[in-house]
């Protein structure tokens, strides 16, 4: 039974991305019955969707993983991707890994923002292109087929909002149709 005080979970969008049948069998199913779709114009309350996506308690329901896809090392004074926004000041090792701006990662990030490969962080260095990024991983044990972890935490998503001059809920509702999602239940 729907009551007025019950959270209300917005679906609009299909979800921002999230697939909105996905997302409302699991509400239903942890007692959550208040929708805002697309068709029901209902307001929405914004600290109850941050919530939804994790963005209040620290620990987002959302995080992006991409793969390293090749490696390369640099001598010092060498530059990497377009426009050359970015050039080593000593001999440095780079991951390129299998994300881009077309996937929802912002453009804005490039030379800011880092992920994390085996919990350390790891600078973006060069214009983010569409398909892929590059990573500094001169000291960081990185491998082909490592992953690089975005977004882990909500202090990190809030250095990628703050590059990208947007919100943290718009940044991981911005995520494309091409990135996987994969469900983890508790």
């Amino acid at each position: 039974m729907e009551k007025e005080s019950d959270p209300v979970i917005d679906l609009r969008c299909d979800a921002y991305g999230f697939g909105a049948s996905w997302v409302r069998e699991a509400a239903e199913s942890a007692g959550c019955h208040r929708f805002l779709t697309d068709e029901n114009p209902l307001e929405p309350i914004p600290q109850l969707t941050t919530q939804l996506f994790g963005l209040s308690d620290g620990s987002p329901v959302a995080t992006l993983v991409g793969e390293v896809v090749a490696l390369k090392s640099i001598a010092s004074g060498e530059s990497v991707s377009y426009d050359y926004t970015w050039t080593a000041e000593r001999p440095t090792r780079l991951a390129l890994v299998s994300l881009g701006f077309a996937d929802g990662v912002p453009r804005a990030g490039s030379n800011i923002a880092s992920a994390r490969i085996d919990g350390r962080l790891a600078r973006v260095v060069g214009r983010i292109a569409m398909d892929q990024l590059v990573l500094d991983v001169t000291d960081i044990p990185a491998a082909v087929g490592s992953d690089a972890h975005f977004w882990t935490s909500n202090d990190e998503i809030a250095v990628w909002a703050e590059s990208a001059r947007r919100d943290s809920l718009s940044l991981v509702a911005g995520l494309s149709w091409r990135v996987e999602r994969e469900w983890v239940g508790s």
